[in-house]
């Protein structure tokens, strides 16, 4: 057992370290209403008591996807948001915008799609490497190992 946390604790080490890869999450407070976070973390509900603990209030997370390059990303959506910032006094509290003004929600839609985009194609890159590295060491086509993989897929759905 000790081994196996070992390894799991490495492996995250080196995904942090070299490939920026972080929970992006949208939080909100029970002081601070009509304002959501957006924000980065390695363990959000570590992050979140945090937060809670220097913010009046009930601060709770709602959402959050693990992706690569997290910093870059949650720092692109902040960007994207900043016509709607609303800081706070607190941990964390230039990262909170509003989502009572109807131009927001716009930007909303394109935050969670953004941030589904991004889980997607974190988890896609990393399904294709195992394979790829799977593939080489057994000496197989890779095409065709997708293509049967995607069969199977397909059977098992239909």
């Amino acid at each position: 057992m000790r081994l196996r946390t070992i390894a799991k604790s490495q492996v995250k080490q080196l995904f942090y370290s070299l490939f920026g890869y972080r929970f992006i999450y949208l939080g909100m407070s029970t002081k601070n209403l009509g304002r959501i976070k957006i924000g980065i973390a390695r363990d959000v509900k570590l992050r979140w008591k945090a937060i809670d603990k220097n913010m009046k209030g009930r601060q709770f997370p709602i959402f959050s996807l693990p992706c690569f390059h997290a910093f870059w990303f949650e720092q692109h959506l902040h960007r994207v948001m900043r016509k709607f910032n609303r800081p706070v006094i607190g941990d964390g509290g230039s990262e909170f915008f509003t989502y009572t003004n109807p131009f927001s929600w716009l930007g909303w839609v394109y935050v969670i799609c953004a941030m589904l985009m991004a889980f997607l194609i974190s988890h896609l890159l990393i399904y294709l490497a195992i394979t790829g590295a799977w593939c080489w060491y057994s000496e197989n086509d890779f095409m065709v190992f997708q293509k049967d993989m995607l069969a199977f897929i397909t059977k098992w759905f239909l």
